[in-house]
């Protein structure tokens, strides 16, 4: 159903605010990993992540989860 959601927000050129995984390039600190944040979806697939707010607690978080993400790929690759 997600999948199928997505396509058709593509399709439609609709705009939506979707939880969307894309690459990060700077926001939070975070760059060269793929995230699922809000982002505003349309023909052209990925047009912006929708600006959030978070504290200070939260971003730290949230780059520790990016980092946990980057060394787990970078141990299984061959």
């Amino acid at each position: 159903m997600a999948v199928k959601r997505i396509c058709e927000t593509i399709v439609r050129d609709e705009k939506s605010i979707l939880p969307i995984s894309s690459m990060m390039k700077g926001d939070f600190g975070i760059n060269g990993i793929s995230l699922s944040m809000p982002a505003i979806v349309g023909k052209d697939g990925v047009e912006c992540l929708v600006p959030i707010q978070l504290n200070e607690e939260e971003i730290s978080k949230l780059q520790k989860s990016a980092q946990t993400l980057k060394n787990t790929l970078s141990q299984n690759e061959v």
